[in-house]
């Protein structure tokens, strides 16, 4: 299926451009396009559901969950992943450092037979929750 640069899709790259480095909810990409007066058109939550799917389908956008097990959205950043722990119990995330990262990602790119985008979600449980 074709992909359309239609005005909704470039306002929410727009956005994520601006923003560049920070994730989203769906409901914050919607409200910041909103208060953006430089903003073409604004798009419905379910328009952003929809075009942020196709987004991340074709690796433009990275998707994790937050802390409070909602979808946030990012640009793709090619030269670095990131890996984080999520409790299963609270949702309660850990980032872990930049450099591990890299290497932890090398390793897997090299060793491993099923590809990663960069970015890795692992799960477990807090301290708090054990």
């Amino acid at each position: 299926m074709a992909t359309y640069n239609t005005m909704q899709r470039t306002s929410i790259l727009s956005f994520l451009e601006t923003n560049i480095g920070q994730a989203f909810t769906v409901k914050e990409i919607v409200d910041g396009i909103r208060s953006d007066n430089a903003a073409s058109c604004s798009p419905s939550e379910s328009t952003v559901y929809r075009i942020m799917s196709d987004l991340v389908k074709n690796g433009i956008v990275r998707r994790k969950i937050n802390q409070n097990r909602e979808y946030q959205y990012r640009l793709s950043n090619v030269k670095s992943g990131s890996i984080s722990i999520r409790c299963k119990v609270c949702g309660a995330v850990q980032h872990i450092d930049e450099k591990v990262c890299s290497e932890i990602i090398d390793e897997l790119k090299n060793s491993a037979l099923i590809g990663t985008d960069g970015d890795i979600e692992i799960l477990g449980i807090c301290d708090k929750c054990k």
